[in-house]
C-alpha cells in the first residue's frame, strides 16, 4: 500500500494512504479526521482535537491549540481555512461558510462518516436542516430552534438542542406568541396559515415540496387543538395547455381537513402548487401559490381526475388506488363534501 508523508512540525509521520480528499489546505489522513494545514489543526466529528493535532502536526501545534481553546466551552461549529464550515450537531459541512446553503459532500462524508439523510431528499429542500421525525424540522443555525406544524416549539427545541437553546428562543420571542411565518437558515420560509414552505423565502415563487411535506404532510398529523389533519399520497401528474405538454412527472397529493374547510393540494416537482377547494354549496375552485383563483371543472376518469380551468388541464393519477374501492373522483367528492 502506498504511503505518504505529512509534515508535523519538526517530524515526518508516515500515513497510510486513505480516501483522503485534499480540499485546498485540507487533508483527511484517516476516516473521521480532517486536518487543516493552516493553523495547523486537526478535527474529528466533535470539533478541534488536541490529541489528533499532536499526532499529525506535533506537540508545538497541540500546545498552541490547547492554549487557544483554554477553558472555554467547545463550539459546535468551526470554520476551515478554505472557507468551509462544519457543524457537529448537524453532522454536516458547508462549502459556502456561514451561509450554509451549499453542502460540501466529500468533506461531510469524510468527517462524519455519511451524508445527512436530508441531503438525499427531493430537490435538496431540507439541506442544512434536521428532521428527527415526521412533522418536525430543526434548524441548527446560529440560534438553534425546532418547529412543528404549529410553529416554533420550545419543548422540541429543548429536546433536541438543550435548555440553553430553549431559553435563547424564549428570549427572542420577547413575550410574544410564536410567529405564524418564519424563515430558516437555509433560506426557506414557511407560512403556517398556508401550510406551505418556499425555497426562495418571502418571494413565494418556488414551493419547497420536501420541507412542506416534512412539516405539514405527515399522515394523520394534527395541528393546534386537533383542528387539522393531513394525508399525503404519491401520484403522477400531467399539465397541458392547448394540448401542449407543460409538465409530465411525479407529484404529491395532500388532503387537508382544517377548521377553515377542506382542500386538496397538488404539488408538482417543478415547484408549482395548486389547491382545489369547494365552498359549502358551491362549485370547485382552484388556486395557485400566487393567490390566483379560477372556477375549475372536475372530470372523474376512474383512476384519474382531470381539472380544467382557463386554458389548462391538470390530470392527476394516484400511484395507488383508494383502499375502499372508490374512484379517485369519488374520494375527492367525499373529501370536499356536498
Amino acid at each position: 500500500m502506498e504511503t505518504v508523508l505529512l509534515a508535523t512540525g519538526l517530524n515526518m509521520v508516515p500515513l497510510l494512504a486513505q480516501p483522503a480528499q485534499a480540499q485546498g489546505a485540507i487533508t483527511s489522513p484517516a476516516a473521521g479526521v480532517i486536518c487543516d494545514q493552516a493553523g495547523p489543526t486537526c478535527y474529528d466529528k466533535q470539533g478541534p482535537s488536541i490529541g489528533l493535532t499532536q499526532t499529525y502536526f506535533g506537540s508545538i501545534a497541540a500546545n498552541r491549540l490547547s492554549s487557544e481553546l483554554g477553558n472555554r466551552p467547545q463550539a459546535n461549529d468551526f470554520r476551515l481555512s478554505n472557507g468551509a464550515v462544519c457543524d457537529s450537531r448537524a453532522a454536516t459541512c458547508w462549502s459556502d461558510g456561514w451561509q450554509r446553503a451549499q453542502m460540501a459532500p466529500n468533506l461531510t462524508q469524510q468527517l462524519f462518516g455519511s451524508l445527512p439523510t436530508t441531503a438525499n431528499q427531493s430537490g435538496g429542500g431540507l439541506q442544512g436542516l434536521q428532521t428527527p421525525r415526521a412533522g418536525i424540522v430543526c434548524d441548527p443555525g446560529s440560534s438553534p430552534v425546532c418547529y412543528d406544524q404549529s410553529g416554533l416549539s420550545l419543548g422540541l427545541t429543548r429536546e433536541y438542542f438543550g435548555s440553553f437553546a430553549e431559553q435563547n428562543a424564549l428570549r427572542n420571542l420577547a413575550d410574544q406568541a410564536p410567529p405564524r411565518q418564519f424563515r430558516l437558515s437555509n433560506g426557506s420560509a414557511c407560512d403556517l396559515n398556508a401550510r406551505t414552505c418556499w425555497s426562495d423565502g418571502w418571494n413565494r415563487q418556488q414551493v419547497n415540496v420536501a420541507l412542506s411535506n416534512q412539516l405539514f404532510g405527515s399522515a394523520n398529523g394534527t395541528g393546534a387543538g386537533g383542528a387539522s389533519s393531513t394525508q399525503t399520497r404519491a401520484a403522477q401528474c400531467r399539465m397541458t395547455r392547448w394540448f401542449k405538454s407543460l409538465y409530465n412527472g411525479n407529484c404529491e397529493l395532500r388532503e387537508n381537513r382544517t377548521s377553515k374547510g377542506r382542500l386538496l393540494e397538488v404539488s408538482l416537482q417543478d415547484g408549482n402548487l395548486y389547491s382545489v377547494s369547494k365552498p359549502r354549496g358551491g362549485s370547485y375552485q382552484l388556486s395557485d401559490v400566487k393567490g390566483n383563483s379560477w372556477p375549475v371543472n372536475v372530470n372523474d376518469q376512474g383512476r384519474s381526475v382531470s381539472f380544467t380551468w382557463s386554458d389548462r388541464v391538470l390530470t392527476v393519477t394516484p400511484t395507488a388506488a383508494p383502499s375502499n374501492g372508490n374512484s379517485f373522483g369519488q374520494l375527492l367528492n367525499n373529501l370536499m363534501g356536498p
